[in-house]
């Protein structure tokens, strides 16, 4: 009798096991992240994340998806393909102020990357340098931007704006169709100098344009419907970034082996410097996705100064640190 007991005991023991397994691997969150870009070194990150069981810890089974330009990405998220998106700012809010429903949830790249890179024989020093044709790209970051910025340095009639993928960028200014592309300067300095290139840059910023980064964007239904879901998310980005910091040699490996084909110095060297556009000085002391109300402010102002945003909006439509981990 006590026999038959005991193995009762342990068949339920066994079966309320197996249960909570199968509520625990049901609780996980399937999401999908569209990123900015096609995989490129940066995005380590991401791939790193999941390797480490730092999202399933979070409760998340992230499926990273790649992109073809902030301004893609971000009306993907903005017409609900995807809840979640890395996206430049400035397009972002430019979308925003126009009623697309997304909003910035936490930063990620705060400090501008995007830049005018260019063979060093050029000799540009400003955008009223600049002359002849510049690659770019209509679902890139600086579709917008760049356009604005050459009509207000009084170029616009010296520079033919060629629109093109992204991917193709690089082989047009190494071949020479092209003298100049517009893309982020430490990612595309990093690649056409490990090609023998030798290149300068000319940052936004420089142009007036000192707007930050990379952001991660969530689709608007998402953030009021599944409020935990979204911090969870920001959590397990931040996470994932202190990771990559720690090991940056084992978080390229987490993404060459999604893509064999990647030059593993050059990615590495670009995730190297993407790490010193993580903390710009107004974000130090703050945790580490937080975004500046001050700073979102006065990015408005630019970008309305430029025409990229329509319509100027309260500063909380276009962010929210609500769901950024304490510092």
């Amino acid at each position: 009798m006590l026999a038959r007991l005991l193995a009762r005991a342990s068949a339920l023991t066994v079966m309320a096991v197996v249960l909570l397994s199968g509520l625990s691997a049901a609780a996980a969150d399937k999401v999908s992240l569209r990123l900015d870009f096609v995989n490129t070194g940066f995005h380590a990150i991401w791939y790193y994340g999941i390797d480490q069981g730092i999202f399933e810890k979070n409760g998340i089974d992230l499926d990273v998806l790649q992109g073809q330009g902030s301004a893609s990405t971000a009306q993907t998220v903005g017409n609900g393909s995807v809840p979640f998106g890395t996206a430049d700012t400035a397009t972002v809010m430019g979308f925003v102020s126009q009623g697309m429903p997304i909003k910035i949830v936490g930063g990620y790249m705060r400090e501008s990357p995007l830049a005018i890179i260019f063979p060093v024989d050029k000799g540009w020093k400003s955008f009223s340098d600049l002359s002849g044709k510049i690659g770019f790209s209509a679902g890139g970051a600086t579709a917008d931007i760049l356009p604005a910025i050459l009509k207000s340095a009084g170029v616009a009639n010296k520079v033919e704006l060629i629109n093109m993928d992204p991917t193709t960028k690089l082989t047009a200014l190494l071949t020479g169709r092209v003298d100049g592309v517009d893309s982020f300067g430490f990612l595309v300095a990093a690649i056409l100098e490990g090609k023998g290139m030798k290149v300068s840059t000319l940052s936004y910023a420089k142009a007036g344009i000192n707007v930050p980064g990379l952001s991660l964007v969530a689709y608007d239904a998402v953030i009021e419907k599944q409020p935990d879901l979204v911090r969870r998310m920001v959590k397990a980005m931040d996470e994932s970034i202190a990771a990559a910091r720690k090991n940056p040699e084992a978080a390229i490996d987490a993404i060459v082996k999604r893509t064999p084909t990647m030059e593993r110095p050059v990615a590495l060297h670009i995730l190297l410097l993407s790490f010193d556009l993580l903390n710009p000085d107004w974000a130090k002391g703050k945790p580490a996705s937080w975004m500046s109300p001050e700073i979102i402010a006065k990015s408005q102002e630019i970008l309305f100064e430029h025409g990229i945003v329509k319509k100027k909006l309260p500063i909380d439509e276009y962010f929210t640190n609500k769901y950024v981990p304490a510092g």
